[in-house]
């Protein structure tokens, strides 16, 4: 009797030998499958370790530097380094041989990905990847009880760690990208002259100061869902003030068309001179909301589509083109009601004026008009529908792999075309 428990507990512990080395594997290979079909062949430690190829480019490679972006933050690098067996290694060697003026590239690719909240498992996160309209490959990934470690989780947490340093990497990219515009958008409102009051200039120049400060690189805020969460209802409130300017804006250009259909020359000239105020806002409001729609983008790493990012922005685009349209309309009525030819830079005389000019002008047709205000044809232009707002496809950021160039000592994230599969 005791014989035969003894073979049946043998049994079963081979049993759970077995299925446990089946499930490691399988494992094993998800992971592996995972990396792979972005065209990276990963390698996978026997301790779950993900290792990053590290390529040497051949010395007939060249990189435009101006592809390159230098990865300065402390926290970026210290993640690259520790996440990337290899890299700090690498970078000591270039170091040394620059010092020999043998300079070296080498490259390495991070698999990006999307990452979502798990149905299937509680407490984990859902890494998968997007091809167009359709997600192509998805896994679980769960945050690690440091505890219960086992291969199979050391691997996920892996997989969860390499995806962060590609978010990093982006995430510094384009927040100094985005950083720089809004600086220059906050130049470009400087120079405007006062609308109205002052009250109005002050809350957009307020508006642009905080949607500047959220776009300051935080390694922080990408890596604490806290944070990153607090940021974006910031953001989403900041989305709701500026739409807000910009309906003021797009009404205020609305009424003044339909208060003034028949303007003289000179009430004509005043319209179009407080229209460049008007259509310089809409313009300053629109690139704020879209710099605020690619920031809303990047903090959400990819849990929301552009779609649902620029959703507003879009909204808002349409809306802007309307008004703009309208203008349009308008200008052509009251330069055909006025006489005036843009191309000639010209404008038929017009009453008493007129009545001396009838003459002389039988013999020479420069006596029927006379030059438009000095700028006035520049500014008409500059409001017609071919002026209007356009923004080009967002790009899906985090549906891309990182691709980081290793040289003399330093990293650079490759950016731009050259940065495509």
């Amino acid at each position: 009797m005791e014989y035969a428990l003894i073979i049946v507990l043998v049994l079963v512990v081979a049993t759970l030998a077995f299925v446990l080395m089946v499930i490691k594997r399988k494992t094993k290979s998800k992971v592996e499958d995972s990396l792979r079909f972005k065209g990276i062949v990963p390698k996978v430690s026997s301790s779950g370790e993900i290792i990053i190829p590290i390529n040497q480019l051949p010395a007939t490679v060249t990189i435009d530097n101006n592809k390159l972006f230098e990865i300065t933050d402390s926290t970026v690098i210290a993640r690259i380094s520790d996440t990337i067996p290899g890299a700090a290694q690498t970078i000591a060697k270039t170091v040394a041989n620059k010092a020999l003026k043998n300079v070296e590239l080498f490259k390495m690719d991070i698999p990006s990905s999307a990452l979502a909240k798990s149905k299937e498992v509680k407490g984990a996160f859902r890494a998968f990847s997007r091809s167009k309209n359709e997600i192509r490959k998805n896994a679980n990934l769960v945050k690690i009880d440091p505890t219960k470690v086992s291969k199979a989780s050391a691997m996920a947490n892996g997989v969860a760690n390499v995806i962060n340093v590609g978010s990093l990497v982006v995430g510094q990219y384009y927040m100094a990208e985005i950083n720089s515009k809004i600086e220059a958008i906050s130049r470009n409102i400087d120079k405007i002259s006062e609308f109205q009051d002052r009250e109005f200039k002050s809350r957009i120049f307020a508006l642009i100061a905080r949607v500047r400060e959220i776009s300051t690189f935080s390694a922080e805020i990408l890596e604490n869902d806290e944070l990153r969460n607090r940021k974006l209802q910031t953001l989403d409130n900041l989305k709701g003030e500026g739409t807000q300017l910009l309906q003021q804006v797009n009404q205020k250009i609305d009424d003044t068309i339909k208060k003034n259909q028949k303007p003289d020359y000179k009430e004509y000239q005043g319209n179009v001179d407080s229209f460049c105020v008007l259509i310089e806002y809409q313009n300053i409001l629109m690139s704020v909301l879209e710099e605020n729609s690619k920031l809303t983008y990047l903090l959400e790493k990819g849990e929301r589509t552009n779609e649902f990012c620029y959703s507003m922005f879009y909204t808002y685009l349409e809306q802007s083109n309307k008004v703009r349209t309208a203008l349009d309309e308008w200008h052509q009525q009251q330069v055909g009601f006025l006489g005036i030819d843009i191309d000639k830079n010209r404008k038929n005389k017009t009453g008493v004026e007129g009545f001396f000019a009838a003459i002389p002008g039988l013999f020479d047709d420069k006596w029927k008009y006379k030059e438009l205000t000095t700028g006035l044809g520049q500014k008409i232009n500059a409001q017609k529908t071919t002026n209007q707002l356009m923004i080009g496809n967002p790009v899906d950021l985090y549906d891309n792999d990182v691709q980081i160039i290793i040289k003399d000592g330093k990293y650079f994230y490759l950016t731009g075309e050259e940065n495509e599969h």
